[in-house]
């Protein structure tokens, strides 16, 4: 059998054609992950308020070298109790945006259901106060007013009331089945 060099080019180009289409094209289209959920309206910060200056003071900072805000459908996920699985429409607005690749610090998608704003500020200022044997850097040298939109920044960090009550009927109905 031969082989022409210019059939197999055509095969090529035909392959990467559908390739480009179904990974970069067609989910355009898909509704679900183009429409912000009721959690990623949350995130839809007014411009110049403080939880848009702080997501700005975390970027700047580079907070997510370390932190993702991605919480996967994954074990690894789910057993620590990070809260509902993230879905695209929580992100619509988060641009740039700050889903993380590396965990060298806990994930923050829902931080601010964890934790009061006392604690943030203090865990910000110092790190080892709140967690000890913690590897966080301090951000002591953050202006006031950088810390107070930081604080609001990760404070908006949470699903909405709907959404936690479905992940708490989840993790219920995990549970019982695990006990039968």
């Amino acid at each position: 059998m031969e082989r022409k060099p210019s059939a197999v080019l055509i095969v090529a180009l035909i392959l990467w054609t559908f390739g480009v289409a179904g990974t970069v094209i067609l989910p355009l289209f898909d509704q679900e992950i183009n429409s912000a959920t009721a959690s990623g309206e949350l995130r839809n910060y007014a411009e110049d308020s403080a939880e848009a200056r702080g997501r700005e003071v975390y970027v700047q900072n580079g907070c997510q070298t370390c932190h993702t805000q991605f919480v996967r459908a994954l074990p690894a996920d789910t057993n620590q109790n990070l809260g509902p699985v993230s879905k695209g429409g929580d992100y619509k607005y988060d641009l740039p945006h700050l889903l993380g690749s590396n965990r060298t610090g806990p994930d923050l998608m829902w931080v601010g259901l964890k934790y009061n704003e006392d604690w943030q500020r203090q865990h910000l200022i110092d790190p080892q106060s709140t967690s000890p044997g913690t590897i966080m850097p301090s951000f002591d040298y953050l202006s006031n007013q950088e810390l107070d939109d930081l604080v609001a920044y990760l404070m908006s960090l949470k699903p909405t009331q709907e959404r936690l009550e479905e992940y708490k009927n989840e993790m219920n109905e995990a549970e019982s089945m695990d006990h039968n």
